[in-house]
């Protein structure tokens, strides 16, 4: 059964705003810096805002990620991916390649509850191309000035990231065989879609309950076609359980979501001295089931337990990039 246009407003709502009664975000520079030890700068290019964020204490050439927002979102979003990829040693430029997508959630078509026709619209051919074309060009810039916020960008050494739309447009850069591309795509919560016959190694991460309220496809299990369609050898699939599209998105969590993440013992943030436990320390449960909260709520996606998603990622990071060994884990399939 399709979700009814009042649902669908009410989980835009939450999406944006959080429910009522949830702890007022902690800004996310004096988490980042106080907490966790990151560096944050961010700078404008070609009339988009692109954010950086970096290892305080990292130093000399450092390998890079290029994190891609969904729809409605701009460049200070996938607050704990980034973080976690920053703290294995990356440097994270997030950027929204067009307003159009930022501003998704404040159009006509959001406004009057058109859900169904707003993800037509942004996923669809026309939106599509006008996306992969805009990060081309910005591709193209950020490689031209590879020194940002005090260190040097290494793009022989170079991921690209994506949740949603951004998902989409990371996937396609694989279509141009003679342009840039990356050395690997992690894609979270991508739209059904074939991934390109060229595409670089790739790491699919989406759940069980990584469904679609926009009411464009039924299945959860449809979000894994780019995986299922990657040439054999090099793609991988994170499937996790209990985690919904929105809290795939990695959303700046509620203050006090580091006093959980340590009390559960977990590791929020990443294998390499995140939140939780330094090197060496646990993997289990980190931030804990959601409390309360209703399910697509911004609370949900804070409080969701994404840290073996984070620390499985910087490791398939690691492996293509710096030569590690992927670690075995139950829920890492290889094609």
């Amino acid at each position: 059964m399709q979700p009814d246009r009042r649902t669908l407003l009410t989980l835009a709502v939450l999406a944006v705003a959080g429910c009522a009664g949830a702890p007022a975000p902690r800004p996310w520079a004096e988490t980042a810096t106080r907490e966790l030890n990151l560096a944050l700068a961010s700078f404008e290019l070609q009339g988009r805002r692109v954010g950086i964020t970096r290892s305080a204490a990292a130093s000399g050439n450092l390998p890079v990620v290029v994190y891609l927002p969904g729809i409605g979102q701009d460049s200070d979003a996938g607050q704990r991916w980034v973080a976690a990829w920053a703290q294995a040693g990356y440097a994270v430029l997030t950027v929204q390649p067009l307003e159009d997508d930022a501003a998704a959630w404040r159009s006509t078509l959001a406004r009057t509850g058109e859900f169904r026709a707003l993800g037509e619209l942004h996923y669809g051919e026309a939106m599509r191309a006008q996306r992969l074309a805009a990060l081309r060009r910005l591709l193209t810039a950020l490689q031209a000035q590879p020194a940002a916020a005090g260190v040097t960008l290494d793009w022989q050494r170079a991921a690209v990231a994506g949740y949603e739309t951004g998902a989409q447009a990371a996937l396609d850069l694989g279509a141009d065989a003679g342009a840039w591309q990356p050395r690997a795509v992690i894609a979270i919560s991508p739209p059904p879609m074939d991934a390109p016959a060229a595409a670089p190694p790739l790491l699919l991460i989406s759940g069980d309950d990584d469904g679609d309220a926009l009411g464009l496809f039924m299945r959860p299990a449809e979000r894994r076609r780019a995986f299922e369609t990657q040439r054999p050898g090099a793609g991988w699939l994170l499937n996790l359980p209990g985690l919904s599209h929105t809290a795939l998105a990695g959303t700046l969590a509620p203050d006090g979501w580091h006093a959980q993440d340590q009390h559960r013992g977990g590791e929020a943030l990443g294998r390499r001295g995140g939140m939780g436990g330094g090197q060496g320390g646990s993997h289990g449960p980190a931030g804990g089931a959601p409390r309360g909260p209703r399910s697509g709520s911004a609370t949900e996606a804070a409080h969701a337990d994404l840290g073996e998603a984070q620390r499985l990622s910087a490791a398939f990071l690691d492996s293509q990039l710096r030569g590690a060994a992927l670690p075995s884990n139950p829920r890492l399939q290889a094609r």
